[in-house]
């Protein structure tokens, strides 16, 4: 008695939904359905419990860390857990990202153990006072260069693990998050969800794996790359007008016929000429150029006072 199908969704976060379509149309599974919204992908499989197991196996190895969850999983859910999991202290370095994450991972199970919603932060006059000061003193030249010296400013004086912080600017909002080693970054586009974006690079810096495609790290003490958004003239690009074809010389084709018919007379001649015994072309050649400077040597010669023989 064949085995009753059942069905399991797969959460991914920061992975294009043709690629996780494709290694899941490989696991022989009766049925693979998907939905993206945004950077983010939910994939409905639906086959016999042991196929379920090994796709979803298969599945987690290819994405290792783009798959954050299953179930009714969210992706503020496995966030927290991994800060849980790794112990990671998290600190948010401005009321921005203290808007975006303390609403998503509020009554999270443990996360009052790993963050302190502000409370030793930004939301502390003395640690913001702290960290303006350090802001000050860095002088840093651009937004994101100012980002991530806050970050830095809020590891020190927080002890923190990780810090979040996130800006708005006018091609959209910058989200990032800083470690010992150096800072993340992302600029969100303004339809795209940028409190999701910054839970998966925490989630991502907490589990120690990479971040997704289009996030920068910088390492500290060096001048990040400034982001921006493509403009509207970048993102599609004006065609060229249509230019007519080059026309082709005709003359080396038609010099190559008269080659060769050249050639082709040639060889006529020298057929004739020994009979068709082309090894003996030399000897005939010979032979006839002999007999031309006979006739001309038999040919009468003009008078003594003719002028060919002056010339």
């Amino acid at each position: 008695m064949a085995a009753a199908d059942e069905s399991r969704v797969l959460r991914f976060f920061g992975v294009e939904e043709a690629a996780v379509c494709r290694a899941a149309g490989r696991c022989g599974l009766t049925r693979v359905e998907s939905r993206a919204c945004g950077a983010e992908t939910l994939l409905a499989l639906t086959a016999p419990r042991r196929a379920l197991r090994r796709a979803e196996g298969r599945l987690r190895r290819a994405f290792p860390a783009g798959l954050y969850g299953a179930g009714g999983d969210t992706l503020a859910d496995c966030t927290a857990r991994a800060l849980v999991k790794a112990d990671r202290l998290l600190a948010c370095a401005d009321d921005a990202a203290l808007q975006l994450l303390a609403p998503r991972l509020a009554g999270r199970a443990g996360i009052d153990r790993v963050f302190d919603f502000g409370a030793g932060s930004c939301a502390d006059p003395d640690a913001a006072a702290k960290m303006d000061a350090a802001v000050r003193r860095g002088a840093p030249a651009g937004p994101l260069a100012e980002e991530l010296c806050r970050l830095q400013a809020a590891l020190r004086v927080t002890r923190a693990d990780l810090a979040a912080g996130a800006r708005s600017l006018a091609g959209g909002t910058l989200v990032a998050v800083a470690c010992r080693k150096g800072g993340w970054s992302y600029l969100a586009a303004p339809d795209e969800n940028a409190a999701l974006r910054l839970l998966d690079m925490i989630r991502r810096a907490a589990a120690g794996r990479p971040q997704a495609a289009g996030v920068r790290f910088t390492p500290r003490g060096r001048p990040p790359q400034e982001p921006s958004l493509p403009a509207p003239s970048e993102m599609a690009p004006a065609p060229k007008p249509d230019t007519p074809p080059a026309r082709r010389s005709r003359w080396p084709a038609r010099l190559a016929f008269l080659l060769g018919l050249g050639v082709l007379a040639g060889l006529a001649a020298a057929w004739q000429l020994t009979g068709g015994d082309l090894s003996a072309l030399p000897d005939a050649a010979s032979d006839a150029l002999a007999g031309l400077l006979r006739g001309l040597s038999a040919a009468p010669q003009p008078p003594a006072h003719s002028g060919a023989v002056l010339m």
